[in-house]
């Protein structure tokens, strides 16, 4: 097997806040340092959203600048993959602004980005609404976008469907190959989280693809010892759970990674360091 790569989702995305649990990080200083937490806890990616620094709720108007800072001041302290959201961001955005900041999202120094590859009915309330929208022309056009820019697309996976929207994009040459698949487990008006639903999943795939698993919840820790034993990758943080261990607030996404790290090392699976993980993933180190 490869070696495990750990991504940390740090900030919370769209779902949690500082009412929710008072230790997601919101304002720049804090994000840093909980990357930096992350990463010696064993995380070689990390995924971003902008969030409001007084209360950890999604940034309301451009998040783009908001980012760009955190890449900046994350690159200044620790050696990481950095991987921003196009989804997220769009609260007070103008659907006929998305094309546009997605565009200018790719150009802000990270070498990932998240594509959500279809449109879902959304698991719990939202301030944009009860559906999330990404067309396959959106989806399309983004991925060219990220492809001029020199950042690699993960392709996020909700529903089995979605697979198939990967494989036209690799077939007609939009999304290169191999393509980085992301199984997000989100139950409800999604995929289940089981292991037979993941198992049928990676039928559908290419053997050469690379591929992680995040699930909400309860379900995150137990999906991703699954996912680590059938080779794949996996995905923690307070994006997608905010407790260690039933009624326990994780008092920080490095404690998330650091339990999926202990389970690796009993599956006696090494972790991949951020430059193993760029030489795995086909990333080229960004300059300083």
């Amino acid at each position: 097997m490869d070696k495990l790569i750990i991504t940390a989702a740090v900030t919370g995305g769209e779902y949690v806040s500082k009412a929710v649990t008072p230790y997601v990080p919101s304002t720049v200083e804090e994000i840093v340092e909980e990357v930096v937490r992350c990463v010696e806890a064993g995380a070689s990616i990390v995924h971003l959203h902008a969030k409001d620094p007084r209360t950890g709720e999604p940034h309301r108007g451009d998040p783009n600048p908001i980012l760009k800072e955190y890449i900046e001041r994350i690159r200044e302290r620790v050696d990481v993959i950095i991987n921003v959201t196009t989804g997220g961001g769009r609260v007070g955005v103008p659907p006929e602004r998305w094309d546009e900041l997605v565009r200018e999202r790719c150009r802000l120094g990270q070498e990932m980005m998240s594509l959500n590859m279809g449109t879902i009915n959304r698991w719990a309330e939202h301030a944009t609404g009860p559906i999330f929208l990404n067309t396959v022309e959106m989806i399309e056009r983004w991925c060219s976008y990220m492809v001029e820019a020199g950042v690699k697309p993960e392709h996020e996976i909700y529903d089995t469907g979605m697979i198939n929207v990967c494989r036209d994009l690799a077939g007609r040459g939009i999304a290169p190959e191999p393509l980085h698949i992301q199984f997000v487990m989100v139950g409800r008006t999604g995929m289940l989280p089981t292991p037979k639903t993941l198992l049928y999943c990676l039928d559908q795939i290419p053997r050469d693809w690379t591929w992680s698993v995040c699930a909400l919840g309860r379900h995150e820790i137990p999906m991703a010892a699954v996912g680590m034993t059938l080779g794949g990758h996996v995905r923690v943080g307070f994006e997608d759970n905010i407790y260690l261990r039933r009624g326990v607030l994780a008092k920080s996404n490095a404690e998330l990674v650091e339990k999926v790290a202990g389970i690796a090392e009993i599956l006696d699976r090494p972790i991949a360091t951020p430059e193993e993980a760029r030489e795995m993933l086909g990333l080229r180190k960004p300059s300083r």
